[in-house]
This record gives C-alpha cells, sequence and structure tokens, in this order.
C-alpha cells in the first residue's frame, strides 16, 4: 500500500481539548439522586467518545453528513505559497495554505460562522525515519492548543500499516480550564489519554482495521474508562448485526451496582436503560451536543440534566479535519497540493 497519510491524523487530535472536563455534582440516597447523578457522569463519558471519533476519525461527520466534499483548484500566490479551498459535506469550508518551507497553515470557517487557525511548524527529519512537526490552534471561541507530532515510516516509506505516530500537548479553554493529552498509534491500535485541570481522566482504546490500520475495526470491542470525583465509569463499544459498520452500543458499569446499556446513533446521540443492581431506575437519552434527559422509574417525575461541564466544553469544541477529508499540513496531501500547482 503506497504511502499517503503522512501526518493524516495529527491536526485533527487539537480537538480534544474541547472534551469534558468534569460532570454534574450527585446526590446521595434513593434512585432518582442516583440516577440523576449517574446520568450526569454518563453522558461526559459520551462526550468523551464522541470527541475523540470525530478528532481521530471523523466519524461524527463522515457519518452524520455522509455528502461528498469538494476541492478547489491549487493557487498559486505571489510570495511563493499554494493555496486549495475545501468545501465539506456539512459546509465547512477549510483553506489549506502550504509555503515553501514546508510549513502551513488550515483556515476553517464553520457553518454557524466560528472559525479555527492552525499554524504548522517546518518538519524537522531526523534523518532516518522520524518526523517531528509542532502546531498551534486557535478559535474564535477563545480555545488555544499547542501539540507536537511525531510519526516513524519505521523505514517503510511507502507503507502506512506499520507506522506509528504519537501526539502530547495541551490546552487551555476559554474559562481558563486546562487539559493535558497523549495519543498513540502503534501496532494496530490507537490508545487516547487526557487529564482535565478539574482531576477528571478520560482513556480509550481502540483496535484498528487492517491492512493499513488507520481506522477502528468495528469487529472488535473498544474499551475506556472516564474517572471523576463522583463516578469511575468503565464502558465498552460495539458494533451490532443492524449496524456493523459504527460504534452502536455503548454498555458502562458506573460502579456502586450501576449499570448502563444506550444505543449510539450515527451522530452519537444515546438513549437507554439506567439500573441499579441489574433493575431499571431510568430511562435516559442524549443529544449530540450532550443535552440530557432522564425519566425516573417509579418515581413519578423527569428530568432535564446538562451533564455538567460537558456542555460548557462542547461549544469550545473543534471539528476534525479528516472528516472533511481537508488535507493534514505537511502530509502527502499538502506535497500533492504543491506538486500539482508547479506542475
Amino acid at each position: 500500500m503506497k504511502k499517503v497519510l503522512g501526518v493524516y491524523l495529527m491536526v485533527p487530535v487539537a480537538c480534544l481539548s474541547v472534551l469534558v472536563a468534569g460532570c454534574a455534582g450527585g446526590g446521595a440516597g434513593g434512585p432518582v439522586n442516583a440516577g440523576s447523578d449517574a446520568s450526569s457522569g454518563q453522558v461526559a463519558a459520551a462526550v468523551f467518545v464522541q470527541q475523540w471519533a470525530q478528532i481521530l476519525w471523523g466519524l461524527v461527520t463522515s457519518q452524520a453528513h455522509p455528502g461528498q466534499p469538494t476541492a478547489g483548484p491549487p493557487t498559486p500566490n505571489p510570495d511563493g505559497s499554494i493555496s486549495q479551498t475545501f468545501t465539506g459535506a456539512d459546509g465547512t469550508v477549510t483553506v489549506l495554505t502550504v509555503f515553501p518551507d514546508g510549513s502551513a497553515t488550515l483556515n476553517t470557517t464553520y457553518p454557524d460562522g466560528s472559525t479555527q487557525d492552525v499554524t504548522q511548524s517546518v518538519p524537522a527529519y531526523d534523518g532516518v525515519s522520524k518526523t517531528t512537526i509542532d502546531w498551534r490552534i486557535v478559535t474564535s471561541g477563545g480555545l488555544d492548543v499547542t501539540y507536537t507530532s511525531v510519526v516513524d515510516n519505521m523505514g517503510t516509506i511507502f507503507d502506512i500499516s506499520d507506522d506509528t505516530t504519537e501526539l502530547t500537548g495541551s490546552s487551555v479553554l476559554p474559562d481558563g480550564k486546562t487539559q493535558d493529552f497523549g495519543v498513540l498509534t502503534e501496532g494496530g491500535k490507537t490508545t487516547v489519554g487526557s487529564n482535565q485541570s478539574d482531576g477528571s481522566d478520560f482513556t480509550l482504546d481502540v483496535p484498528l482495521a487492517g491492512p493499513d490500520f488507520v481506522h477502528p475495526d468495528f469487529a472488535q470491542q473498544a474499551t475506556g474508562t472516564y474517572r471523576s470525583a463522583n463516578y469511575d465509569i468503565r464502558f465498552t463499544l460495539d458494533s451490532t448485526t443492524g449496524a456493523p459498520s459504527r460504534w452502536a452500543r455503548f454498555d458502562s458499569d458506573l460502579g456502586s451496582n450501576l449499570t448502563g446499556a444506550f444505543a449510539l446513533e450515527k451522530d452519537f446521540a444515546g438513549s437507554g436503560r439506567l439500573l441499579e443492581n441489574g433493575r431499571a431506575i431510568a430511562l435516559m437519552s442524549w443529544t449530540p451536543t450532550g443535552k440530557t434527559e432522564v425519566n425516573f422509574l417509579g418515581a413519578g417525575r423527569s428530568a432535564t440534566s446538562p451533564a455538567g461541564a460537558a456542555v460548557d466544553f462542547l461549544t469550545h469544541r473543534w471539528q476534525t479535519l479528516a472528516g472533511l477529508l481537508a488535507p493534514a499540513p505537511g502530509g502527502a496531501s499538502a506535497q500533492t497540493v504543491m506538486e500539482a500547482a508547479r506542475g
């Protein structure tokens, strides 16, 4: 397989700074209080999954907006750079500009008018197999992300299946909260980890599909954790016979004899049941933006939860570039832009 991805997975990872930094406070006693507290933690975990799925693989955009993106022609600029405009199926417009020294910028405008600007440094090659790039991302909402990507082609330039990719960085949200993150792809698996300044942390382990090991293998189970002051949640993601090519089931163990069983939609909206000691105590659903509705069984009442800080962080989230099929700066796609313009 010809190596065509370059640093394709690098830029989208910055999205993670948008993820949940905490859950709403709980309350003790009774199925209603337990269900309310647990639902907040459950949605926080779901938001993390949704955002990482979008950051790394563009799953939300590609599944919810399956139309084809369009690309304008490469255009030479007076300073020697080359620009190209990409329009995603959801209306997102991204302008890639590649400079002669190998650095690049990506300027994106989303359908709601918000913007994000990516600056990519000149790639540093170690002369053997590793390429290191520094990135900075700033959004119109006040998000500031910096990280470093290291890609090792393992000496096989035209084979991406054995590549290793490591991303390490941090983000500062508009409200001052921070997040440190790391992503490692190697050996047919992507491992994600992030730590928030409120003390919560998130992990996700996703098997990748051969032969290239770039996208999730939905035939295998993905696993993860979300830990906060109230709950240590362990969860699994699975496909189903009705939806074999995506994650369609989200099962959770929230501790304290609480479990959850939920169906996931293409846009990562979810619905299902919270159970205590195997007995359903609430019906629960959430929208792609984290709005939660909980109907407590036997309690004669229903409630709506904002899922703690999840909604606040969703408003500052990064949208992936991978899902829009825009090329990653410095990768093979950017080189193709330069070559096409010069040719």
